[in-house]
């Protein structure tokens, strides 16, 4: 107790002279508990009471004195900036935009970008759009499907993103047309119906295939052919001339549209066969829409640099880019593929399986927006790739989720208990939380359950009950000696539940691992609303997944 003391003498005189000489209860408490986890609140508060009486009698000058008696730092902490660094060309209304495919939902890896996105249009008064990328109907695994639009957008949402307009790329298809018959009847794009391999043979020669000479009306036809089915998949796509004899090839003659039939698109069906690919359709989009600033991941650098070719054809100004690194987190699945895969496989349970880095996925387990924002503002438009660690991870996010999950116990692993003559019977009450006024009661007689790790290890020793009172554990059996009521003794502190249906119910705890542990709960839980979050004391920090069916995702400790 002479530690604990010392601590609320420290905390008290710190808060006093950081107010002016008056410290506060509630903040002086959380700062002793933030160093003394295993004590209880209701053990201490009068130890408070007393020194914050003590401190704030004394003057200012007097408060300063002792601690600096005591080593006590009154400096400040400064807390991490976080501030966007600033980014080119920012003066003036900032257009950013959002392009995903929506053949999956976000994860945290491309949340990256459109977070940003959404920053930096707000930081200056300007615009943030979501444009569907959607014109890549071509395989189960890359074709747009409907369900994925709305997840998308209700991500966003989540995640405080909110666009100020959203467009389809699919609803405009018309536009790309006019756009690409414009640059072939201009001699800057032509229809190749040459054969894939030996178009790529003469590409990696930098030589040029016999349709790129062949004249701008003749082009025309065969773009009219085009449009009119006159040819299969495969058998012509149009190319945006570049530099041939460039050192990329890559960047020599890249597609801009090609033809796809019999795959349709779940919004306008097989209405069209000829598709623009991601280049052409996303550089004109951004044209239009009179995006001035693009962040997109480095992995993009090549597209960036092919569709300034296409702007320089148009005679357009490129917005300015932003490349960053990716992001990903250690221990969670990223790939949109390989979690496709693991859905079909029966590998995991679905988009928000807990094993997964998805939005939806982390939003499950319990992982708030502020945390993820606070991520993606830490490492911002570097340009390195970051693999995030979940200690790091979960740390942000528990600063988020601490001051509001409301504290209840839960025996996952339970041996009945029975407590001989008690002196403390009948109603008692427990803090909801260590900052709030509010409690939680329970029923209590002499059966309890406790885990099974608290009890066999102890066993010749006292422990104590959570906020209830001690008890000496038999060398065998499982009939307990009651111990009183002291609190200074040191001793393990272990939460504990009513052997009572009355007071606790069955419930279920899906894990990170997606392993699922069932254990008991005291019923006070029943009245949070899903969604919440909350704490098993000394377990840790879960969301209500459904209250009614008494199912509760682990978030972290």
């Amino acid at each position: 107790m002479s530690d604990i003391k010392e601590t609320i003498r420290k905390y008290a005189l710190r808060n006093a002279v950081e107010h002016e000489g008056s410290a506060n209860l509630n903040a002086v408490l959380s700062g002793v508990m933030s160093d003394h986890r295993n004590v209880e609140p209701k053990e201490i508060i009068k130890d408070i009471k007393k020194v914050l009486s003590e401190v704030n009698d004394l003057t200012l000058e007097e408060q300063k004195s002792q601690a600096d008696d005591m080593g006590i730092n009154l400096e400040r902490k400064k807390e991490e900036d976080d501030t966007l660094p600033d980014i080119p060309n920012e003066e003036g209304q900032v257009i950013t935009r959002a392009a995903p495919n929506p053949n999956g939902p976000f994860h945290l890896g491309n949340s990256r970008a459109y977070i940003l996105s959404y920053l930096y249009a707000k930081r200056n008064d300007g615009r943030f759009i979501l444009r569907y990328d959607d014109t890549n109907p071509s395989s189960p695994e890359k074709s747009p499907k409907k369900r994925f639009y709305s997840w998308i957008e209700e991500d966003l949402k989540w995640l405080g993103c909110e666009p100020d307009l959203i467009i389809k790329s699919s609803d405009r298809l018309e536009m790309y047309y006019g756009m690409a018959f414009d640059l072939i009847e201009e001699g800057k794009a032509y229809v190749c119906i040459c054969e894939s391999k030996k178009w790529k043979r003469l590409r990696d020669k930098k030589k040029g295939c016999p349709c790129r000479k062949i004249d701008p009306g003749e082009n025309i036809n065969r773009w009219h052919k085009m449009q009119d089915g006159g040819y299969e998949e495969g058998e012509a796509v149009v190319r945006i001339k570049t530099d041939i004899k460039h050192k990329n090839p890559a960047r020599r003659d890249w597609p801009a549209l090609r033809i796809l039939k019999n795959h349709s698109h779940p919004l306008v069906n097989d209405d069209y066969i000829i598709w623009p690919l991601y280049n052409f359709a996303s550089a004109i989009d951004d044209h239009e829409l009179n995006v001035t600033h693009i962040f997109r991941a480095k992995e993009h650098s090549t597209n960036t640099e092919n569709q300034k070719d296409l702007y320089e054809h148009f005679g357009w100004e490129y917005p300015t880019t932003i490349h960053h690194g990716f992001l990903s987190l250690k221990g969670s699945v990223l790939s949109t593929s390989k979690i496709r895969g693991g859905i079909d496989s029966g590998k995991y349970s679905g988009w928000d399986d807990p094993r997964l880095g998805t939005v939806r996925a982390l939003r499950r387990r319990g992982f708030q927006p502020e945390a993820i924002h606070s991520l993606i503002r830490k490492y911002g438009i570097k340009g390195s790739n970051a693999e995030v660690s979940m200690e790091e991870f979960t740390s942000m996010n528990r600063k988020i989720i601490d001051p509001k999950s409301n504290r209840y116990f839960f025996v996952g692993d339970p041996v009945e208990i029975n407590v001989v003559d008690p002196e403390k019977k009948g109603e008692v009450e427990l803090p909801v939380h260590p900052d709030k006024d509010k409690v939680r009661k329970l029923d209590v007689g002499q059966s309890f359950l406790i885990e099974k790790k608290d009890f066999e290890p102890n066993r010749g020793s006292t422990i104590r009950l959570k906020g209830l009172y001690n008890i000496e554990v038999p060398e065998n059996g499982y009939s307990c000696k009651y111990a009183g009521d002291d609190i200074t003794r040191e001793m393990p502190k272990v939460h504990w539940l009513p052997d009572s249906d009355k007071e606790t119910t069955e419930c279920k705890v899906v894990m990170p691992s997606s392993e699922c542990l069932d254990g008991r709960v005291e019923r006070n839980v029943l009245g949070e609303r899903d969604g919440s979050m909350i704490q098993f004391e000394r377990f840790g920090f879960l969301r209500v997944d459904n209250g009614d069916e008494r199912r509760f995702y682990f978030t972290h400790k």
